[in-house]
């Protein structure tokens, strides 16, 4: 842009005030500098998440108690850790058994014979938890049976509610219980069972007026040697 020069003070003054107008003007028409950046937004930090709390690994089992009603695992200060009964899925109980053993059982099927019906077998050592498959029928046929010929499986007592296990003296068991003592003969000898800690059942129509009842057997096939297993529930008739 070109101004011509104009001679006196009032003109001066207008040609500079248009001058300082149009150099404004160009400024703005050439853009303003880079633009003002705003604050910066801290970046987020990071927060681990919180792990859930886990659960407390059960006790081990160092004890388990059968009785004609239940088998009982207690831990080493005598706390019942866990109960099954013998109605219950025979599934149920040989989860609990494995765990407090520490091993899966051998499983077996028999055939079945005579009065026994064909039966799933889970074996842990000198513990069998039987599950027959013609099932249970509360409360007079269990769904499971139990039996028992070692004093301990995997290094876990095996006894009774009545302080019982494998190895003890047949004879003094029979002078403690003589009412529910009784001799069978067996291979040419006088084979020893005794019934214990009786439980009694709700009275059945075709009972005729007998009292039916569940019970821990227990067998010495020598009645001076030890008591070599167990057996409950044991129903007290039928063959």
């Amino acid at each position: 842009m070109t101004f011509r020069r104009v001679t006196g003070g009032r003109g001066a003054a207008l040609t500079a005030l248009a001058l300082v107008a149009s150099v404004l003007l160009l400024t703005g028409c050439a853009g303003s500098s880079d633009p003002v950046r705003g604050t910066a937004i801290p970046a987020a930090t990071a927060t681990a998440p919180t792990p859930s709390e886990r659960p407390s690994a059960p006790a081990a089992v160092t004890d388990i108690f059968v009785s004609a009603a239940s088998i009982e695992l207690r831990d080493a200060s005598g706390k019942t850790v866990s109960t099954f009964d013998y109605f219950q899925s025979a599934s149920e109980v040989v989860a609990g058994l494995s765990q407090a053993l520490g091993s899966a059982p051998i499983v077996e099927n028999f055939e079945g014979r005579n009065d026994v019906p064909p039966t799933t077998r889970y074996q842990w050592g000198g513990f069998v938890l039987n599950d027959p498959v013609t099932g249970g029928t509360p409360p007079f046929s269990s769904n499971t049976w139990v039996r028992v010929s070692a004093e301990a499986v995997n290094g876990v007592h095996i006894g009774t509610v009545d302080g019982i296990a494998i190895g003890d003296s047949a004879a003094e068991l029979e002078a403690r219980y003589p009412d529910t003592s009784f001799r069978l003969p067996s291979g040419g000898q006088s084979e020893l069972n005794i019934g214990v800690g009786f439980v009694p059942l709700p009275p059945s129509d075709d009972s005729a007026g007998s009292a039916r009842t569940f019970s821990v057997q227990l067998l010495a096939p020598d009645p001076l040697g030890p008591i070599t297993q167990l057996t409950t529930p044991s129903p007290n008739w039928g063959a």
